[in-house]
């Protein structure tokens, strides 16, 4: 009887041990796309101190109801409302000015908050005095204010220092922090509501609001802002590692068309229960004011998602789509689930104000839930325009709002009574709405709705996995030491047999990867990179034919290159292989790895990603200048890298395109491909084929680690390497592969963003171009990007598309990978 080598036979992982990182004891109640996303994060953190002021005011409200007199809760109320207007007034728009403002001006933003504070505060001091000047002539019940000058300065100081206790919640948010404004407003409330009681008590009349409702605000003020500039504007500074100019001219341009928006809504807001109770009167707008109030807090849910959405689209602007499309549907979905319930519960939460709130309110109620799930796709879009500038488009949409919503409920109000100005707000939602929309279809490229539906439908599946069991990602086993110890044993290394199992990951071509090394990681541990933890080597498996075909392409590449004497100063980046079994056509290899940080962590790090990717393309022209030579591009070279990978999605089912237009537009890209490449003299010479992130370490150029620069340590996943590649290839998959890390989205949405805007970011050029002699720099050539783009993208999904069940290949990643970039070489976007 033959006695077979060890093989790794790795089992699915138990029901427990799967899926993305959800946490332990309560935090797992908590999806990861809530907890794991600063967008999410801030937008809900907003969500949640508009609901918990909303509460804990009525509670305030309701306790003064029963501690003071009538006289003493409209005077105190009307006096803080002033208050809060007189601010919202002198604030001058500051507050998105710092959201889409302060995360891009690096460790510049403490001065351009105390900008900001130092404006509005002036600003405040002169609306006050102006004020309490022409006050007896207009609000003669606000005398009290002028009675003596105690009380005036105390009306001026508590205008002023409101107004840097609003605009430090946009402070906040811009520096994306909004945990925080929950956290500091929901103390504030509290101490309101409880230094409410012992005032009035004490026989204060409006003074216990007043008091109560201003008192606590300047502790705030100091408490909040000693954290913004003594922790979070530190740290903002250190995370981006320079400080940044203020842009003068663009905040400008921001701030004008922005203010003349934002003042059209304050007067929509302010005139729409005026203009109702003035044309039915106040009984029969009682209901509407009810439901009025209701739809302002529903509002919020929108446009603190677009507050959110404004800090980390400016922060990140790469990201913009895909944040987008989370914002919209983490706002949306929960306002549809709304409008379900309202449709069927609106007369009783109308009844709970009594009986006849609930006979016209309930339809006015569900008029405006619809208009808030609206008002959220229309505040999504208005973050996306003040983060790209179009300030201009965001002042007609909102001015747009304010004349559609109050002439047309002026009009309906005479004609349906209340009711009539909830239609009216929902036809001016859903006009601008269109509007907006329709703009954009006609500014914008031909299929730009088609990419932002992509990016929604990518985004409702990320947060299907995180409620539902399907939508999970297995994972693989991490193997125990008893299914390595025969494997390690045939290394004949001593310092094997102490290796353990960290972590396990699939790898190319349905390859499985265990990294082995000395730690033994807990499983919180498990689910980042691990080979910056001290990983010696991996231990590559494969289940089937496809994968164990890799790992032999490997071995054999591998094999070439160590054998090829021009590559010897690359010989140590080189993994060095221990052991190779080959069982039942099972193939199970073992290599030792340079230690170093995993590309997948430093390359997310801005401040040392240019030089990491710097040394990645230096080691990949040196790797094709030592083997190329020139040759003349023939049919048979034409044939192995386009033709025969084009076939390979001829067929590839789940396609949203007709066979016949798919089939047209796959000849027309390959009918490109030949007419740059066919007959083109060219370098041809070794490329590595994967240089992507996740095959990259990286370590210090030197061992103290302050050098100031990195160099790559070692270079794995050689089983695509090629000998016969292109110029610039390696070079192309990298920039490709940094662009769908950087900005999150597809590799469909990034090629054909190439394909249609054919050139580099200057940072990218820097070091695409490295080697080049200038002729022949690829990276500045329209035709040659797109020529290089197209292939990489061909050889990427030809690959997946060999395996579609394992890698995931189905309707929604073919669309956005495949069809996306079908549709634009079939309308010539990507004509080379």
């Amino acid at each position: 009887m033959t006695a077979h080598p060890p093989t790794l036979r790795h089992q699915q992982p138990a029901a427990a041990r799967v899926g993305g990182r959800r946490g332990s004891g309560w935090k797992s109640l908590i999806p990861a796309a809530l907890t794991g996303s600063s967008l999410m994060r801030n937008g809900y953190a907003l969500i949640a101190n508009s609901g918990l002021s909303a509460v804990l005011g009525l509670a305030f409200w309701f306790l003064a109801a029963r501690y003071c007199s009538q006289e003493a809760i409209g005077l105190g109320g009307a006096i803080t409302a002033t208050i809060v207007n007189l601010s919202n007034a002198a604030q001058l728009n500051f507050g998105n000015l710092l959201v889409r403002f302060v995360p891009t001006v690096g460790g510049r933003a403490g001065r351009l908050i105390l900008f900001a504070y130092a404006t509005s505060f002036v600003a405040s001091v002169v609306v006050a005095v102006v004020f309490l000047l022409v006050v007896g002539a207009f609000m003669p019940k606000l005398d009290v204010l002028t009675e003596s000058a105690g009380v005036i300065l105390w009306f001026v100081a508590t205008v002023a220092v409101w107004s840097v206790f609003a605009l430090q919640d946009s402070a906040l948010s811009g520096l994306r922090q909004s945990i925080w404004v929950p956290v500091s407003k929901t103390i504030y409330q509290v101490v309101k509501i409880a230094m409410l009681i012992p005032l009035a008590l004490a026989g204060l009349g409006w003074e216990a609001i007043a008091l109560s409702w201003t008192a606590p605000v300047l502790v705030f003020v100091l408490a909040v802002n000693l954290l913004i500039f003594k922790r979070l504007v530190p740290t903002a500074q250190a995370g981006t590692g320079h400080s940044h100019l203020i842009d003068r001219r663009a905040m400008a341009r921001f701030f004008g068309w922005d203010y003349i928006g934002s003042v059209s809504m304050m007067v929509a807001w302010t005139a729409t229960p005026l203009v109702v109770l003035n044309l039915v009167g106040a009984a029969e707008s009682a209901s509407f004011f009810v439901a009025w109030t209701i739809f302002t807090s529903l509002y919020y849910v929108g446009s603190s998602m677009g507050l959110s959405l404004l800090a980390e689209g400016a922060s990140d602007a790469g990201r913009l789509r895909s944040l987008a499309a989370d914002a919209a549907v983490m706002s949306v979905l929960p306002l549809l689930g709304l409008v379900a319930l309202m449709l069927v519960f609106a007369h009783p939460i109308m009844s709970v104000f009594g009986a006849a709130y609930a006979t016209e309110g309930a339809s006015i109620l569900r008029v405006f839930t619809l208009a808030s799930v609206v008002s959220a796709v229309l505040s999504i879009y208005l973050s996306i325009a003040r983060t790209k500038g179009w300030m201009r488009s965001v002042a007609a949409a909102e001015f747009a709002t304010l004349v559609i919503a109050l002439g047309a409920g002026a009009l309906l109000v005479r004609s349906e009574g209340p009711i009539g100005m909830a239609h009216a707000w929902l036809l001016a939602m859903l006009v601008v709405t269109v509007g907006v929309g329709a703009l954009a279809l006609v500014t914008s490229r031909r299929h730009s709705l088609h990419d932002w539906g992509l990016a929604v439908a990518a985004s409702l599946k990320t947060l299907s996995a995180q409620f539902l069991p399907f939508g999970r990602s297995k994972g693989i086993a991490v193997p125990g030491d008893a299914e390595l110890r025969p494997l390690l044993a045939m290394t004949g290394s001593s310092d094997a047999t102490g290796w353990h199992a960290l972590k396990s990951e699939y790898g190319p071509e349905g390859t499985e990867i265990v990294y082995l090394g000395d730690p033994v990681l807990d499983d919180a541990a498990r689910h980042e990179p691990v080979r910056s933890q001290g990983t010696y080597a991996v231990l590559r498996s494969s289940r089937d034919p496809i994968a164990a075909a890799y790992l032999e392409r490997l071995i054999d590449n591998l094999d070439l290159l160590r054998a090829d004497a021009r590559l010897e100063a690359l010989w140590p980046i080189l993994p060095t292989r221990l052991a190779v079994t080959r069982v039942d056509g099972a193939v199970d290899c073992i290599e030792t790895i340079a230690l170093g940080t995993d590309g997948r962590v430093l390359l997310r790090n801005a401040s040392e990603r240019q030089a990491g990717l710097e040394a990645a393309a230096n080691v990949a022209t040196m790797l094709h200048d030592l083997t190329s030579a020139m040759r003349t591009i023939d049919e048979v070279w034409f044939q192995q890298w386009v033709e025969r990978p084009a076939a390979k999605l001829v067929d590839l089912g789940g396609s949203t395109m007709s066979a016949t237009t798919r089939r047209r537009a796959i000849d027309s890209f390959v009918a490109q491909q030949r007419r740059y490449w066919l007959g083109r003299e060219a370098r041809l010479g070794w490329c590595h084929g994967g240089l992507l992130p996740q095959s990259l370490n990286f370590a210090p150029i030197d061992a103290a680690g302050d050098g100031g620069g990195v160099r790559l340590t070692c270079l794995l996943e050689w089983g695509n390497a090629r000998s016969n590649a292109p110029r610039g290839f390696d070079g192309c998959v990298l920039a490709v592969a940094m662009r769908m890390m950087t900005s999150t989205e597809p590799l469909g949405a990034v090629v054909a963003d190439l394909l249609w805007a054919s050139q580099w970011h200057g940072d990218e050029r820097q070091w695409l171009g490295i080697g080049s002699d200038g002729e022949d720099d690829w990276s500045r050539d329209g035709a040659a990007i797109r020529a290089m783009v197209g292939l990489v993208w061909l050889h990427q999904v030809s690959e997946r598309a060999r395996r579609p069940a394992h890698a995931g290949v189905g309707r929604l990643w073919i669309a956005s990978n495949v069809d996306r970039v079908l549709r634009i070489v079939s309308t010539d976007g990507g004509a080379i």
